[in-house]
């Protein structure tokens, strides 16, 4: 029986480490966002263009009034489209008092493959599935995860942007943004002007969370650099990440009221 115990706090260790240090706030309001569409280039190294993308925040929908509606879509564009053709449409439902996930869709064209997400949020984790098609054939998955009041995409932007980020400050949030749950590690570099606007300049680093609840190195991201606007809005006016295929950046071109 001892060496069972035994056994069970070591593999619980690593996980332990890392729930130790989340500092988000595990219930809140978090700041309110007037309904607003935000759109963005996305670019190779800031000249080559390859997609394009619009979030909306808080757009009136008279089928789902009691929820506040995120939405993000877009895809790639031009070369990179015929290179690699990729669209994607992701919709959160809110809880319109705190801003956190309820239900979170999304679908991912890719080629001949069709991804769709479902996942529900709850005060104890995520729970949801993901399904793929190609050529007629089907694969279903089912996923969970049981870390307690979980992000989605949307209530993560719209959790760091709540959160004081006093130069220097350090944010470490897990979050389940699509189909896998990660961890965030945010540090609040300083600010400076940039594009024209003051900003709040972040680093980012993620790791993914396993099944087992433990950190795994994120090959796909090398790092990211964000320069949230230093003013009310606190909306991302650029992003530039070194991804496992180069140099990716992602420029606002346009926020509208709506």
């Amino acid at each position: 029986m001892i060496k069972i115990a035994t056994f069970l706090l070591l593999a619980s260790l690593p996980a332990l480490g890392w729930q130790k240090e989340v500092n988000v706030p595990k219930n809140g309001t978090l700041n309110a966002i007037s309904p607003t569409k935000l759109s963005y280039d996305l670019s190779w190294n800031g000249k080559l263009k390859a997609g394009n993308m619009d979030l909306i925040f808080g757009k009136k929908d008279p089928k789902y009034p009691k929820h506040f509606i995120a939405q993000g879509y877009g895809g790639s564009t031009g070369w990179a489209h015929t290179l690699f053709p990729f669209q994607f449409n992701y919709i959160s439902f809110l809880s319109p008092k705190t801003r956190r996930p309820v239900i979170f869709v999304g679908s991912e064209k890719e080629r001949d493959k069709l991804t769709k997400q479902e996942y529900r949020f709850t005060s104890s984790g995520v729970t949801g599935s993901e399904t793929k098609t190609r050529d007629g054939k089907v694969r279903r998955s089912k996923d969970k995860f049981p870390y307690p009041n979980s992000l989605d995409l949307f209530s993560g932007l719209l959790q760091i942007r709540s959160m004081s980020l006093k130069n220097g400050e350090k944010i470490v949030m897990p979050f389940h943004p699509v189909a896998s749950p990660y961890l965030a590690r945010v540090t609040v570099l300083g600010r400076e002007t940039h594009r024209g606007r003051k900003c709040i300049k972040l680093d980012i680093s993620m790791e993914k969370i396993d099944e087992k609840m433990q950190l795994k190195e994120y090959k796909k991201l090398k790092s990211a650099t964000v320069w949230l606007s230093d003013d009310a809005w606190r909306i991302p006016i650029e992003v530039r990440a070194k991804v496992y295929v180069g140099d990716v950046r992602i420029l606002l071109t346009k926020q509208e009221a709506l």
